[in-house]
């Protein structure tokens, strides 16, 4: 069960919309990519902030940068 969580559902928040919930694809040192059809709207070069949810503790707020974006999400980098 150790490798069985690869997805987890995160909260990004842009003063365009607001807060979105959508689901983690991809996850590595340097980005991820979210998985919500809304947040193809954002231009590449868009900043973002991003919270893990459903974690034990808190997950702090992480402010990520927009970098790819196609029809199901957008792909963001860490800043």
């Amino acid at each position: 069960m150790s490798e069985q969580r690869k997805s987890f559902r995160i909260k990004i928040i842009h003063e365009s919309f607001g807060e979105c919930l959508g689901q983690t694809r991809n996850l590595s040192a340097t980005g991820v990519y979210v998985k919500h059809p809304r947040l193809s709207a954002l231009p590449t070069g868009a900043v973002v902030y991003g919270q893990v949810q459903d974690l034990p503790t808190g997950a702090p707020r992480v402010r990520m940068e927009v970098v790819l974006v196609d029809a199901e999400g957008i792909g963001l980098r860490y800043l």
